[in-house]
């Protein structure tokens, strides 16, 4: 094969040379004026020739960006679309829930950690850091075919159900669907199906990552706070902590699945189905392994700001959170026993 190259190179090289030669020949006869003419025609001839080759390779090796305005339109456009926010509200829900079978958390602790989780895991931060990543990652094309979705009928229900779902206030409604599960069980196919949900969103995943970052920031805040150990603020902060310690990634990841049967309890099973098939997709894939980093981001944060938040509010028993303009109606100030 390379000697069948070289001798075709052999060939071509030749005959380049004599059109030159010929060419050469029939210059020295011309006049100046005509061979500066056929000089400037033969340089026309050739950039046309070459200008459409250029911009097609141009093209291939480098796919016109969207404008920045087109981009933002259509992320802000799938956040609204996806209600994406439904899942940090899910996540804060059973944080707290966590704590409501525990002997252990007294209503004043389930309160105050209802407060804490509202300031620190706030939905603007988590909203802006998710759409920071989406932005860095854009890919137009993904992005139209994750808006087609969220706009179809299927999507808009899936929206609807997460919705509801995130709801506070809906545990005797939740336990009693559950309860009725136990004499008429759901399919296997369903449980497949909400079972794929669950990888694909990353619901329990993220719901163990997050009860760890918690857990390692108060930890470190216990620390700080080591001379103050005989303060009841301390001691229901370890009371806390020992209940998420115990919670296993087995029965977070139980807790989540029979979360999600009572939230996706009105879908049919073709609904569930159509559902995951878009999860699996190149586009479900990207979209929420994308809006994963931005959680990963904006979870660092928020574990740290609320360690930091409970150690000023041992040490100077004032609320340190946002303005007053923007802060919750209740200080995230950890309860006091009388």
């Amino acid at each position: 094969m390379n000697a069948a190259w070289h001798s075709l190179g052999t060939t071509t090289l030749k005959r380049l040379d004599c059109s030159r030669a010929a060419m050469s020949a029939r210059l020295v006869v011309m006049s100046f004026p005509a061979r500066a003419a056929a000089l400037m025609i033969t340089a026309l001839l050739l950039t046309d020739a070459t200008l459409p080759a250029r911009a097609q390779d141009k093209g291939r090796l480098r796919p016109k960006a969207a404008p920045v305005d087109e981009k933002s339109a259509a992320v802000d456009e799938s956040l609204r679309l996806s209600g994406v926010r439904n899942h940090l509200a899910a996540l804060r829900e059973r944080l707290t829930r966590s704590l409501e079978n525990d002997s252990r958390a007294d209503s004043d602790l389930r309160r105050w950690m209802t407060r804490a989780l509202s300031s620190s895991f706030s939905l603007e931060s988590y909203h802006k850091s998710v759409r920071q990543a989406l932005l860095d990652n854009y890919n137009a094309d993904i992005m139209a075919r994750v808006l087609t979705w969220y706009r179809s009928g299927t999507g808009r229900k899936m929206v609807r159900l997460e919705q509801s779902g995130a709801e506070p206030g809906q545990g005797v409604a939740r336990r009693n669907y559950l309860a009725t599960l136990e004499n008429k069980q759901p399919s296997e196919k369903r449980l497949v199906l909400i079972f794929r949900i669950d990888e694909s969103l990353r619901a329990s995943e993220d719901a163990f990552a997050t009860m760890k970052a918690v857990t390692r920031g108060w930890n470190r805040a216990v620390e700080d706070l080591q001379g103050e150990r005989d303060r009841t603020e301390v001691s229901q902060l370890e009371t806390a902590l020992s209940i998420y310690r115990a919670q296993a990634r087995d029965e977070v990841g139980e807790d989540v699945l029979r979360e999600m049967m009572y939230t996706y309890r009105d879908a049919t099973d073709a609904e569930l189905a159509a559902y995951v098939e878009f999860l699996d997709s190149d586009a479900g894939q990207w979209y929420f392994g994308t809006v994963d980093k931005g959680f990963r981001v904006f979870l660092d944060k928020a574990a740290d700001r609320m360690a930091q938040d409970y150690v000023n509010s041992v040490i100077t028993k004032k609320p340190t959170g946002p303005s007053s303009a923007s802060a919750p109606p209740a200080p995230a100030t950890p309860p006091t026993k009388k």
